[in-house]
């Protein structure tokens, strides 16, 4: 999927660091095969900003909200919300965009209102299986 998304000149370096990310992720959670199906990597967009456009370069930003977690009782990694700013920046090439860099910042994130308690665990796993999303392949 990067190597249709992205300019030729920063996919590599993407993918190395995707792949050191996830690898990283999963050693300090202790995953080993049998356990990273437990983990929930979700995220959707909050809205969009495009911030600066020519006809070879445009920076968009985007609002997201992430929940990233284990749906073990027993994990270092309880599966939480996360509110992040992305900035990518594209390149018009190969007549099309293509995106060249990605960068992030936190939030901005909303003030928790509600009075409900967080789910258990085992809510988070039955919806992960019961809504499917794709998986991350290094």
């Amino acid at each position: 999927m990067l190597d249709t998304m992205m300019t030729r000149e920063s996919v590599s370096a993407q993918k190395r660091t995707d792949d050191q990310d996830a690898s990283r992720l999963v050693s300090s959670l202790g995953l080993g095969k049998e356990s990273a199906g437990r983990m929930i990597m979700r995220a959707a967009p909050m809205g969009t900003q495009l911030s600066s456009y020519s006809p070879a370069v445009a920076t968009v930003r985007i609002w997201m909200s992430e929940l990233v977690g284990m749906t073990s009782s027993d994990s270092p990694l309880p599966v939480s919300a996360n509110w992040t700013t992305y900035t990518l920046t594209l390149q018009w090439q190969r007549n099309d965009w293509k995106l060249a860099d990605i960068s992030q910042a936190s939030g901005p994130t909303p003030l928790q209102t509600s009075d409900r308690a967080p789910d258990s665990v085992d809510a988070f796993r039955k919806m992960d299986e019961d809504f499917n999303a794709p998986p991350y392949v290094g």
